[in-house]
């Protein structure tokens, strides 16, 4: 008798947890949903327009923004440019968008712009905060707490970069992109 009851007990738990899970599945597809269009979007094929072709996608400020804009570009490039020229894209766009959100003292619902414009021979990657405060230069990296290395990948691997402060602030950075396919 105890071991039925026992069985019945694990069940009806196990069933709890399964609605908690399934309820919390819910939430977080929910609480993307505005993502998830926004990678929909950067799936569709390149469709070359005078040499040129561009990207924008809007992410929310949060811990989840880099792998977004990782995502989102690894969407977008796949099979239109060379692995290293987007593996190379991917690391230092997100760079970019984690310094955004650690350094620009933005709000919890303010949202950052990754534009992403591919032109035959080169990769421009810009990611825009309304940030207004605070430099955007190189700082020693701390080997011990971390931070400090982005902005030094970017100088090692880019072919060039800079900065704009036009409405907000404005990192963007090239990269060659010999090979590339629009």
């Amino acid at each position: 008798m105890s071991t039925d009851v026992s069985l019945q007990r694990r069940c009806r738990d196990q069933e709890i947890a399964i609605g908690r899970l399934m309820d919390e599945a819910q939430l977080l597809r929910a609480e993307n949903a505005d993502l998830l269009a926004q990678l929909a979007v950067a799936r569709r094929p390149l469709a070359a327009s005078d040499g040129i072709d561009r990207l924008e996608a809007t992410l929310p400020v949060g811990p989840g923004a880099p792998a977004t804009a990782r995502a989102a570009l690894t969407s977008w490039l796949s099979g239109h440019v060379p692995v290293q020229v987007l593996d190379d894209a991917r690391l230092l766009a997100s760079e970019l968008v984690t310094n955004s959100v650690r350094h620009a003292d933005l709000s919890e619902e303010a949202c950052l712009r990754l534009a992403v414009q591919l032109r035959a021979g080169a990769l421009r990657v810009e990611v825009r905060d309304a940030g207004s405060n605070g430099t955007v230069t190189p700082r020693a990296p701390d080997p011990v707490d971390g931070g400090g290395f982005g902005l030094h990948l970017v100088d090692a691997l880019a072919t060039r970069w800079g900065v704009n402060r036009t409405g907000g602030t404005h990192v963007w950075f090239e990269v060659d992109a010999a090979g590339a396919t629009i």
